[in-house]
This record gives structure tokens, sequence and C-alpha cells, in this order.
């Protein structure tokens, strides 16, 4: 049988502008896994709280591509830019830790 899993950059941006509402709405049509590749704009624990009440179960995350609104797409290429990029890495890791409940307590990130 085939799963899918509702992609949020993609999926309900018209019923909602919100993130956590279309969270919610995935979860309301029946997806039982979600793809947000950058949920950085809400916190941790309100991501986790929505997703525990929706349903949903996150299958899908980026790390964290920098500024976003400066034009980054991934800031690893740069030497200048090494301590932020392992900051930013540090806090995919605590957004991972959130999202990914499949790994459960055997989740293990070194770096």
């Amino acid at each position: 049988m085939l799963k899918f899993a509702a992609n949020l950059d993609f999926m309900f941006t018209r019923e909602a502008s919100s993130l956590l509402d279309r969270i919610r709405l995935a979860g309301a049509a029946g997806f039982k896994g979600i793809e947000i590749p950058c949920p950085y704009e809400i916190t941790p624990s309100d991501l986790a709280s929505v997703k525990e009440s929706s349903g949903v179960e996150q299958v899908l995350i980026n790390s964290c591509p920098g500024d976003l609104s400066a034009g980054d797409f991934g800031i690893a290429i740069f030497p200048d830019r090494c301590q932020e990029f392992r900051e930013k890495l540090e806090l995919s890791v605590t957004y991972l830790k959130v999202c990914v409940l499949f790994f459960g307590s055997q989740l293990r990130i070194r770096f």
C-alpha cells in the first residue's frame, strides 16, 4: 500500500498562511505524515504540540539553510561562515529531535 505525506511548503497554502494551521489541515485531511523542509519559523514546542494534537508524524526536515530572507539557501560552502553553519546545524538537530518520531530514543547525532 502506498503512503503519502503532505509537503506543507506546497499543500494547504491557500487555506492557511500559518504553518501550524497547515499541519492541522493535513491531519484533518487524513494525512499521517507531513514534510516541512524548513520548520524554523515556529518553535519546537509549538511544532511538537500541534503535531501531536493533529495525529501526524514529520517524515522530512532539511537543515537550516541560513537567512532565507537574505537569499541564503545553504551556508556550509562558505569558509567564513563555519561558526554560523555549526550553530544552524545545532538548531536543526533541536528540531530533528522534536520532529522525527520514528527514530525515538535511538536518535544519536554527533558532529
